[in-house]
C-alpha cells in the first residue's frame, strides 16, 4: 500500500509539473494552407520521464564528464534544453545533462537548442565558487591553510591545488605558470597581479583571483580574504597584468 501511495504521489508531481510548464512556450505559430496545419513550437522548458534504471546524470554533455548522480525509471525530470544527443536538465537546483535516449516526453522534440558551457567554463565557475567559501579567512604571512590563515599567494595556490592545478608559491612566480591575458579579456578564475610596493613599476607583489564583473577575491593584510573591485582607485593604479593557469592543467 505504501508503494502504491508513493507511485501516486510521483505521478501527481509529474502532472503538476506539466501544468506549470504549459506556459513555457517561447514561440508558437500555426499557419493554415490548403487545410493543412503547420506548427512551429519552441519550448524553454518541459518535462521528461526516464525510461531505464541507473542512468547517469553528468556535469556536461560528454560520456566522460563527471557523474553527478543517477536517475531511475519513471523519474520525472525538468528539461531546459538540448545539445546534439543530450538533454539539459535541472538536478539539485543546478544544470546537468542526461543522454537523450533515456528520456521520453511528448514535448521534448520541441525543446530549444542551446550551446552548453565547455568543460573549461564549468571548471572556472567551480574554482570561483570554491574560493568564495573562504571569505573571511584571516591573513597570515606565509599561510596556506584556507580556513586558519593565508597570504595572497598562499590563497591562490591552495585554491588551485584543490582542482589539481599546481602553481608557484609566490605571487611573483605564479604568473610564470600561465598564459598572459589582456585585462579586457579576463575570465573567471584568471589570476590578477599587482605592484603594491608604492610605485607601480611592474614588480609583482600581490595576487588575486578574478571572479567576473570586474571583481576579484584575494587575501588582504587588514581584512583577510575578501572581494574587491578592479576599478577601485588603488587596484586600478597598482594593477600589472593577468594570467590564465587553467589551460596548464
Amino acid at each position: 500500500m505504501k508503494k502504491f501511495n508513493h507511485l501516486r504521489l510521483k505521478y501527481l508531481v509529474g502532472f503538476l509539473i506539466i501544468l506549470l510548464l504549459n506556459g513555457s512556450i517561447l514561440y508558437a505559430e500555426i499557419n493554415e494552407s490548403n487545410k493543412v496545419s503547420k506548427t512551429n513550437i519552441v519550448l524553454s522548458s518541459t518535462w521528461g520521464i526516464v525510461n531505464q534504471d541507473c542512468i547517469n546524470i553528468r556535469q556536461y554533455p560528454d560520456s566522460n564528464a563527471k557523474i553527478l548522480g543517477t536517475a531511475n525509471k519513471k523519474d520525472v525530470l525538468i528539461v531546459t534544453g538540448k545539445y546534439k544527443k543530450w538533454y539539459r536538465i535541472r538536478y539539485k537546483n543546478k544544470s546537468a545533462w542526461i543522454y537523450a535516449q533515456y528520456l521520453e516526453g511528448y514535448n521534448i522534440p520541441f525543446i530549444r537548442e542551446i550551446i552548453p558551457m565547455t568543460k573549461e567554463e564549468i571548471l572556472r565557475r567551480e574554482i570561483v565558487h570554491y574560493a568564495k567559501q573562504f571569505i573571511g579567512t584571516p591573513y597570515c604571512y606565509g599561510g596556506t591553510d584556507l580556513r586558519k590563515g593565508v597570504d595572497c599567494s598562499g590563497f591562490t595556490r591552495a585554491v588551485m591545488q584543490n582542482f589539481g592545478i599546481s602553481i608557484h608559491r609566490t605571487s611573483s612566480g605564479q604568473f610564470h605558470n600561465g598564459t598572459i591575458v589582456k585585462k579586457a579579456d579576463l575570465s573567471p578564475a584568471d589570476l590578477v597581479f599587482f605592484d603594491t610596493s608604492g610605485r607601480n613599476n611592474g614588480k609583482i607583489s600581490h595576487v588575486g583571483l578574478y571572479i567576473g564583473n570586474d571583481k576579484f577575491i584575494h587575501a588582504t593584510t587588514t581584512k583577510g580574504v575578501k572581494i574587491d573591485d578592479l576599478s577601485q582607485g588603488y587596484y586600478k593604479r597598482t594593477y600589472v597584468l593577468a594570467a590564465s593557469v587553467i589551460d596548464e592543467k
